[in-house]
């Protein structure tokens, strides 16, 4: 048997395709109807990698799977680090699980081919017992391809966007940053900590210090794209880099190498990572180890240098803002946290670093309890002030469709082949209904780049319809929506809100995350099964507009005094 692995980066572009294939795998992800386009093609089955993902169950089995190394890599201020680079690593944890599927699907096979170097594909050459044959390897075309990337990021970033790659790959431990980071907030009043490396999350703590503006809130920026301006005057902000230091403990660092070793050495001897192990990733995991201290002390600087008396964290996934709500607890500070978009899949793995986890609404309390398994005593229904799109009015005479991208990438699907599938159709219905059509870009998306895409798929007079804008979600965007298109993203609750009718490509959901299932059942959105029901909307838009009730149960707005409580006294008794 034959197997060719298709790296996501490469399509039907190279000379593979005039070679015989008994079977076909996409290392990334497409629509289906792309897979049936390249079967035809090929003559022989295409299917995606990810399609052996069992959604939602893969990620309820890694909170065992992480529990199993916790304990061995411990710091003298409490953290466990393998509790905080396992979160980073889980992703590729977990992807190593398809290629354990695939293998057992394939059973056996004569020639294994990549288009390129790729991880998953080394993990499926270890599992089948068969040498790799890959396609673009050698020295001149991996250096070929990195200044290619390079050249591909210059020209597709803004400068402050091209900054923060430069920063995040080449100064994590700030080094360079601490010299232009400016002096250190001074002052001993009480403060909230508020860490933030991304400004969605700097939006929702925001919005919580609005609920309490007689007390003082301390946002500080791990990362430079998390800034926000301006702040309210309740508000002070500081940077990061100001409080890092320059030493580290080499005895502390050396012990810490010393126990992860020892704890590699027994993960491997697990079957969920015996591949990881043998293809090194777990041994990447030690790298993180440095960069976590210097993280670390910079925060345990913050903590002794402000009287902090709560954290609250946007993102308890991120490590930036993961490492100072363990820090907090470790102090007996309230250590609180909440999430930034309307859903959070990793809760259910993570262990919780807080004692106390915000829910906007009843929708997100019953994901985290019913899907995520999350101990109910641990959270707490307390939406921020209401949000603008509680505020906003639909009206069936709003100019625009609008589809809310997301940064496909991230998730190895192929952004192009969605613009293909999904767009012309928009512009379509837009034309249609006599509407503009708006592609909103998230945040992690570039501007320039998603404009050139738009400009190579579409026709002269699609690209007339279309508008491409990298704004920040507003009142503005709320107040012209017609009607909302996302694969599940969280403008479809903020639309939800606000009395809109979204609609969901729910044959693009995610692998492992079930949130537009969770949509659905709240009435937040409807779900769309096929590219062409796109079309339909018009006769679906009166059903689909969301019931009166709907946002008492997505968003319950806590009170200042009870908000008070939770973050500025400590926990008698925090659950363990």
């Amino acid at each position: 048997m034959k197997i060719l692995l298709l790296h996501p980066e490469d399509g039907l572009d190279g000379h593979w395709v005039r070679e015989r294939w008994d079977q076909v795998v996409d290392l990334g992800r497409a629509p289906a109807s792309v897979y049936d386009e390249w079967s035809l093609t090929l003559g022989t089955r295409v299917s995606s990698i990810y399609d052996l993902a069992v959604e939602i169950d893969d990620l309820r089995d890694w909170r065992g799977l992480i529990a199993f190394g916790a304990g061995h890599v411990v710091d003298h201020v409490g953290i466990d680090w393998w509790d905080v680079v396992a979160i980073i690593l889980q992703r590729e944890l977990q992807d190593l699980r398809l290629v354990q599927r695939l293998a057992s699907k394939i059973g056996s096979c004569d020639h294994l081919k990549v288009t390129r170097p790729s991880p998953l594909a080394e993990a499926l050459s270890l599992e089948l017992g068969r040498r790799l044959e890959v396609e673009q390897s050698g020295l001149a075309r991996r250096l070929a391809r990195r200044v290619a990337r390079y050249r591909r990021a210059a020209a597709d970033l803004s400068f402050t966007q091209f900054r923060q790659v430069v920063y995040d790959k080449y100064d994590s431990n700030y080094k360079w940053r601490r010299r232009f980071a400016g002096g250190k907030v001074r002052g001993n009043r009480p403060v909230v900590l508020l860490p933030s490396a991304y400004s969605n999350v700097t939006k929702t703590a925001l919005r919580y210090a609005a609920v309490l503006p007689e007390q003082e809130f301390l946002l500080m920026l791990a990362r430079e794209s998390a800034a926000i301006s301006p702040l309210p005057p309740n508000v002070k902000g500081a940077s990061l880099a100001a409080f890092a230091t320059s030493q580290l403990n080499p005895e502390e660092l050396r012990k810490l190498h010393e126990e992860w070793d020892r704890l590699e050495a027994r993960l491997a001897e697990h079957p969920d990572f015996r591949l990881a192990a043998r293809l090194g990733i777990l041994r990447g995991g030690r790298r993180w180890l440095r960069w976590g201290l210097v993280v670390r002390d910079a925060w345990n600087n913050v903590f002794n240098e402000q009287h902090v008396i709560g954290c609250l964290s946007g993102d308890d996934s991120n490590a930036y803002s993961r490492i100072p709500l363990l820090i907090a607890r470790s102090r007996n500070v309230p250590a609180i946290a909440c999430h930034h978009g309307a859903l959070d899949g990793a809760m259910a793995f993570k262990s919780p670093p807080f004692s106390t986890y915000l829910v906007k609404g009843e929708m997100e309390r019953d994901y985290l309890e019913r899907v995520c398994g999350v101990d109910a005593r641990r959270l707490r229904v307390a939406a921020p002030a209401a949000s603008r799109a509680s505020q906003a009015a639909w009206s069936k005479h709003a100019p625009w469709v609008v589809f809310f991208s997301e940064a496909y990438e991230t998730d190895f699907w192929r952004t192009e082949a969605i613009y293909r599938e999904v767009l012309p159709r928009l512009c379509a219905l837009a034309r249609r209904s006599g509407k503009s059509m708006v592609l909103k870009l998230h945040p992690f998306e570039s501007l320039r780049q998603r404009e050139r895409m738009v400009k190579q798929i579409l026709g002269t007079e699609d690209r007339k319809t279309v508008k491409v804008t990298a704004a920040p979600f507003s009142d503005e965007i709320l107040r012209n929506t017609w009607c909302a298109v996302s694969v599940e993203s969280t403008t479809a609750f903020e639309c939800a809100t606000a009395g809109i009718p979204a609609f969901l490509c729910g044959w693009l959901r995610h692998s492992y995350v079930a949130y537009a299932q969770q949509y659905a059942r709240y009435g937040v959105a409807r779900m769309l099964e096929h590219p062409d029901d796109l079309l339909q909307i018009p006769e679906m838009l009166t059903a689909a507009v969301p019931r009166p009730d709907i946002a008492e149960r997505l968003v319950h707005p806590i009170s200042s005094k009870e908000l008070s409580e939770i973050l500025c006294q400590p926990q008698a008794s925090p659950l363990r």
